[in-house]
């Protein structure tokens, strides 16, 4: 019997952990005798399932562009980059969209089979908080799927039956679970307060609950009124209000005194502000060169090769202009994001090139070659030159296998390339979409760095470093958006304030009072709306973080800010063939073909009416 993407991940997750089962999950190829009743009724086969559960929530982020393309913040260049999600052609046969949608209900599956398997298992001290653990995962699940889909079928139970029929609920419906859910967690007696080991919290569940009320105060209480200019009506504060109330509660508890550098750090991961994360660790993987994530291979153009010690860098996501100009000088969100200096390489991997700036001493670094050099798009000539004159020994390449350049992130570009005797070899200007086809032109985002990737993990899945899903600041921000649409301005710019004094951005008087440097304009501008400060601030304390598509999808943003910014966009790309614009991706077509408790009457706005890809 056909089985809806619904139904088989929780074949996978049986598969995976190599059991026999009298249901139809059963996997045909193992020989094993152990059903998976008798596997999960023992603590260490229920404390398997749990692991599981947690283990598939990394497989929602392996494909980045789906959570940043099609946005203000990223390019694609040189061939790279999804350019359907880019551009907004895809349809309900792409492939990526139909992981996404695949891998958030594998989670599903997976923490309703703990859910299930839990009546079967041996009591022991810990079993019940796991079970809440796995209600905090599913309800994370749920929550991206309805920032990406909308309404959902929203199941419950775990399937061991071949049922083929969820229908959708409801929008109203599955925020309401989500919250109900997270509710109850969040005066949970059995989860720790905070934890910094990976697992769910009281902590983690508020903090994910003020995401859920932001999200269903948009969803639910608002109106957008023109789609090209972004405006909205605001119809109710409810849901706001909780928001505010909610996040504020977590953000108090933690002040902002970590700097953001140190927050970043890759010796410094479980740190006070990380609310929930995918811990990896490398010494548990059997491939420990090749087993991890991609996390630092995006967000940037290439540099060159691993042979000229280089960090590889896919050039699928290149921040616009509009990233660079969105830091102000003296922000130090700008240096902790970007890598602004990039040593030479001779022969020694980790100390000598791109992995010197975490694995040679201060005193190493001084003697080595610089590579690039990425000075900000408001470094002046006169600095630059100040910084050519106080390190041109450095510029001579001897033994050194790159040639070294000074580029510095501004429209245009000014590009300044040294021959092998440290002579400038050309010193010249370049349109900056022109520049990103060239090798290294921009600094590649830095913040999820692992010091310890091996030379022979090339291109991806060499990072061991942890995938941050809930952190502090960016609960800070949530507050200062809920309470701007709850209409308690001043409150908002509190909590956006204490996230620019950290970062030691000038603090704002009031949301008119914003101004950022448009380089199309020459000169400073302010923000069309209020939402537009928030959402300028996420950009710069979130970038690299996978929430920009979201972020503009929930504040009615998203056909605005990619005509303003998006090179690659077409509003008539965006429109579908039913006439409506696509502000959720596509239910995929292979799940309407298979759910029967789908049909096309119920695919999202846009996609009702196309061809496939």
């Amino acid at each position: 019997m056909k089985k809806s993407i619904i139904i088989l991940m929780l074949g996978g997750l049986i598969s995976f952990l190599g059991l026999t089962s009298c249901e139809d999950f059963l996997d045909a190829d193992n020989k094993s005798a152990v059903t998976a009743t008798e596997k999960f009724s023992t603590k260490e086969g229920f404390e398997q399932l749990v692991n599981q559960a947690y283990f598939t929530l990394d497989t929602v982020y392996e494909e980045p562009e789906i959570f940043c393309a099609g946005t203000d913040l990223y390019v694609g260049i040189r061939a790279a980059g999804d350019a359907t999600l880019e551009g907004y052609t895809l349809t309900s046969d792409n492939t990526t969209v139909k992981a996404l949608y695949t891998n958030l209900y594998a989670v599903v599956n997976a923490a309703n089979a703990v859910l299930y398997f839990a009546g079967d298992c041996e009591e022991y001290t810990e079993k019940e908080l796991r079970t809440e653990e796995a209600r905090f995962i599913r309800a994370y699940a749920y929550f991206i799927l309805s920032q990406h889909f909308g309404r959902v079928p929203v199941i419950k139970s775990y399937i061991n039956t071949a049922e083929t029929s969820y229908p959708r609920n409801t929008l109203v419906e599955t925020y309401q679970f989500m919250i109900d859910e997270l509710i109850e967690l969040s005066n949970s007696t059995l989860l720790p307060a905070s934890d910094k080991t990976g697992r769910a919290s009281v902590q983690a569940a508020k903090a994910l609950l003020a995401k859920v009320y932001l999200a269903a105060g948009w969803d639910l209480e608002t109106t957008l009124t023109d789609a090209e200019s972004g405006t909205f009506s605001i119809n109710s504060s409810t849901y706001f209000n909780l928001a505010a109330s909610t996040a504020s509660e977590v953000a108090n508890a933690v002040p902002l005194t970590l700097p953001f550098e140190e927050k970043w750090s890759p010796y410094n991961e479980q740190n006070e502000e990380v609310i929930f994360a995918i811990q990896l660790d490398r010494n548990s993987f059997l491939d420990k060169v090749e087993g991890g994530n991609s996390h630092q291979n995006n967000f940037g153009t290439y540099l060159g090769a691993v042979t000229l010690g280089m960090k590889f860098v896919d050039s699928d996501l290149n921040p616009t202009t509009k990233t660079y100009y969105l830091y102000e000088k003296g922000d130090l969100r700008y240096d902790a994001t970007f890598m602004t200096t990039v040593y030479n390489y001779t022969n020694t991997w980790g100390s000598q090139g791109y992995w010197a700036h975490y694995n040679a001493t201060s005193a190493e670094q001084a003697n080595l070659g610089i590579a690039f050099y990425f000075p900000a798009w408001y470094v002046t000539d006169q600095e630059i030159a100040d910084y050519q004159a106080a390190n041109a020994d450095r510029f001579v390449r001897g033994e050194a296998k790159n040639a070294s350049q000074i580029i510095r992130t501004s429209d245009p570009v000014r590009w300044i390339l040294y021959n092998a005797d440290g002579t400038v070899s050309t010193d010249n200007e370049q349109n900056y979409l022109a520049a990103l086809t060239r090798v290294g032109t921009i600094p590649p985002i830095k913040k999820f760095d692992d010091p310890a990737t091996d030379v022979n993990a090339p291109t991806t899945n060499g990072g061991y470093r942890d995938f941050v899903l809930l952190h502090i600041s960016d609960i800070y921000l949530v507050a200062a958006e809920a309470y701007l649409m709850a209409g308690d301005e001043g409150q908002s710019l509190n909590y956006l304030n204490q996230v620019r004094n950290r970062a030691g951005a000038t603090q704002l008087t009031s949301f008119a009072s914003y101004q950022r440097y448009d380089p199309d304009q020459f000169g400073y501008v302010s923000d069309d709306q209020n939402i537009d400060v928030i959402l300028d601030e996420r950009a710069r304390e979130l970038l690299g973080e996978y929430y920009r598509w979201m972020d503009l999808r929930r504040t009615r943003q998203l056909v605005k800010y990619n005509e303003t910014w998006n090179v690659n966009f077409d509003i008539s790309n965006m429109r579908g063939g039913d006439g409506n614009l696509k502000w959720l991706r596509p239910i995929p077509a292979v799940e309407i073909s298979l759910n029967t408790g789908i049909s096309p009457s119920d695919q999202n706005p846009g996609y009702t009416s196309e061809t496939t890809e």
